[in-house]
């Protein structure tokens, strides 16, 4: 039996934690010992399915354990005294803070994965200090695993091919979306066309640009309510600029919800205004509910949605995204057969399908033991 280590900060919200539980999930425990092992604790029984074992760095989120966390992460400590396991394979699940500690690995005989969820040629500024700061960390992982095609080609271009690189799709549970949409929107009245956002508050998704499009929207007349489900750091900015801009009765923030998708199914078209992504959870899980989607031009788009023939991909620019969801709010025939489109290419999203292609990924790894 292979034994297998993947470690992430958290377990509990955002994109990269939904596909890791999913994985994980459908793995066959008859040929993977599997441990899930993050830096702070999570209600993992109700995460995890039984048999795979849960560990947590720290007991405790509070401001002594965050100040340790940064200062044995800072010193490569942290694996040594709290990972230290023998595992076959480890996989920092997500770049920066898991890739720098498990980079710090001292296990010999195991294969490293180093996993990239986003386009980092969009995520960084400054190009020249961030890959001087993180070469070193990428040399000691025999690969590097792309969610999507564009991320592994950002991932490539920015440090110049120097590091063995590959593409791994995300694994998405369709059975278990399906299941939890059924259930009912019980505290919440829709009352017209609706845009639903889903995603972590924070630049990358470009909250501000959905904003300033609903608003412009409303103005030339064309109702409609925009409902954001997430939470993080601008938050308060976002609701600010509600406040400042009379939408509050039109804009309803939700903040996180362990189930998003009965919000989804009541939606009449899910909106992504992302500046990047990698492999949009999101986007994948609409098409599965056969839902309209808007999306800006970003990674993974085209690998999901194709050409706009499953979804409509715009410029990754404020006018561009106006222009897409103007398009979609008022042509009923244009929403009904981006539904009815995206539902064909959600049949292709098999979680024990994505699941086989993944574990054979790691059984191949494995064979080329030196």
């Amino acid at each position: 039996m292979l034994k297998i280590l993947f470690f992430i900060e958290t377990l509990d919200s955002g994109g990269a934690e939904t596909v890791l539980r999913n994985l994980v999930n459908h793995m066959d425990q008859s040929e993977f010992a599997i441990t899930v092992q993050t830096v702070w604790p999570c209600d993992a029984g109700s995460l995890l399915a039984p048999g795979i074992r849960y560990k947590t760095t720290y007991p405790v989120k509070n401001r002594f354990n965050q100040l340790r966390y940064r200062a044995e992460a800072e010193l490569g400590s942290l694996y040594r005294l709290h990972v230290k396991d023998d595992y076959d394979i480890e996989c920092a699940y997500l770049e920066m803070g898991s890739t720098k500690i498990m980079a710090a690995s001292t296990n010999q005989k195991a294969k490293k994965l180093a996993w990239i969820h986003c386009d980092l040629s969009r995520a960084i500024s400054d190009y020249a200090s961030y890959t001087q700061r993180t070469m070193g960390w990428y040399e000691k992982f025999d690969r590097v695993v792309c969610v999507s095609q564009r991320v592994k080609a950002s991932f490539d271009r920015l440090y110049e091919n120097r590091f063995s690189s590959d593409v791994v799709y995300n694994v998405v549970d369709s059975d278990r979306i399906k299941r939890l949409a059924a259930e009912p929107l019980s505290d919440v009245k829709k009352r017209r066309l609706t845009l639903l956002a889903v995603g972590t508050l924070y630049h990358a998704k470009n909250y501000p640009r959905l904003l300033k499009t609903h608003q412009r929207l409303l103005a030339e007349g064309i109702d409609h309510d925009l409902w954001i489900l997430g939470d993080g750091v601008q938050r308060a900015e976002l609701e600010a600029y509600i406040r400042e801009n009379d939408l509050s009765d039109s804009v309803t923030m939700f903040g996180f919800r362990d189930n998003p998708y009965p919000f989804m199914t009541a939606a009449d078209v899910i909106v992504c205004s992302s500046n990047y992504e990698g492999f949009s959870t999101v986007i994948t899980e609409s098409t599965v509910l056969g839902k309209a989607i808007v999306t800006t031009n970003c990674s993974g788009m085209e690998e999901i949605l194709g050409n706009s023939e499953f979804g409509l991909i715009t410029e990754n620019s404020d006018e561009g995204f106006y222009r897409g969801v103007k398009e979609m709010l008022t042509n009923p025939e244009l929403r009904a057969h981006f539904a009815e489109q995206a539902a064909i290419r959600g049949e292709h999203f098999s979680a024990n399908e994505l699941t086989e292609k993944t574990q054979d990924y790691f059984k191949e790894l494995l064979s080329f033991q030196d």
